[in-house]
């Protein structure tokens, strides 16, 4: 332990979990509209305030872009094809996708090595089950 270490106590380490809501919070606050999507961040959290906690001190040690690479890093493919696929639905949920919400879902898209071929049938099923329009 270095002589600084003490002074800022251990590095905070990403869970699959606190991974999958640092970068929907990422996603969420890109069209500047956090409030709206609480509901759907309090569905991923699921009352776990510690996951809170650890993507609020890696925010404030991480600034975006960056906190992308530690997300990527911490899970596994599965995990990151069912992050794309909460992502994609909390960036369509207002029936707008933004042009910095998809250039933040492209980002880790491209970081996740996730191909356009494996996720279009997921984007197309999101799509279609956030068209509400299909039923007025």
């Amino acid at each position: 332990m270095g002589i600084f270490d003490k002074l800022t106590g251990k590095p905070t380490t990403l869970t699959p979990k606190s991974a999958l809501v640092l970068s929907a919070i990422t996603v969420i606050a890109a069209d500047g509209v956090i409030d709206e999507a609480e509901r759907d961040l309090a569905k991923i959290v699921r009352g776990d305030k510690k996951s809170i906690d650890t993507v609020k001190q890696v925010m404030k040690a991480n600034p975006f872009p960056g906190v992308i690479d530690l997300v990527a890093n911490v899970l596994d493919e599965k995990q990151k094809i069912a992050t794309l696929a909460i992502l994609c639905d909390l960036a369509m949920s207002d029936g707008v996708l933004a042009g910095q919400e998809k250039q933040i879902l492209q980002m880790y898209m491209d970081k996740f090595s996730v191909s356009e071929a494996k996720l279009s049938p997921i984007i197309e099923a999101i799509a279609i089950k956030n068209d509400f329009s299909i039923f007025a």
